[in-house]
């Protein structure tokens, strides 16, 4: 009798550290999920002919393949501006710094849906931001429609309310 009560408090505790080890890695899957999904992205797009303003995006691997970074080029009455979206993991996390020509650089962890295909970005904190009633990015969603299209809309926050959002298709350039 002995040896099978001690059989079993043995399964059921190789049980609950065989269900505990498997837990975190389910549930932080999506951050290294999304992160192939923008891995997938490297090369250069260009908005598609329907959008007003013209913008492209440079997206490559760098850091050994433990970053992407994005180079944004928006031409807006006529002057060229650049910024730079960092996309790397922490822990299983996957995280952005976006470097913004308003002169701020706010940090978003993403959540990843697959069976929507989208990516949404969250805001977390930023650096060079004096108050949170100045303006800065403040929410992103990424949907993947095919592969050689996706869309991004980015919400600017201003005096603690949205202010105005940007919606743009981009298509590969091939």
């Amino acid at each position: 009798m002995k040896g099978r009560t001690g059989m079993n408090v043995l399964r059921v505790v190789a049980a609950g550290v065989l269900a505990f080890a498997i837990a975190p890695a389910k549930a932080g899957s999506s951050g290294s999920a999304a992160f192939e999904q923008l891995k997938s992205l490297a090369g250069h797009w260009e908005t598609e002919k329907s959008n007003t303003d013209k913008a492209t995006l440079d997206l490559e691997l760098t850091a050994g393949g433990t970053a992407v970074i994005e180079r944004a080029h928006i031409t807006e009455s006529g002057k060229t501006v650049e910024m730079i979206t960092l996309y790397y993991l922490d822990g299983d996390q996957l995280k952005l710094t976006h470097y913004c020509m308003a002169g701020n650089q706010p940090t978003m962890h993403g959540i990843y849906a697959p069976d929507t295909k989208t990516l949404t970005f969250e805001f977390e904190g930023a650096t060079n931001l004096k108050s949170p009633n100045d303006g800065h990015m403040h929410h992103a969603v990424y949907t993947f429609l095919d592969n050689d299209h996706f869309k991004t809309t980015w919400t600017f926050r201003k005096d603690q309310k949205d202010a105005f959002t940007e919606d743009v298709t981009y298509v590969r350039a091939k």
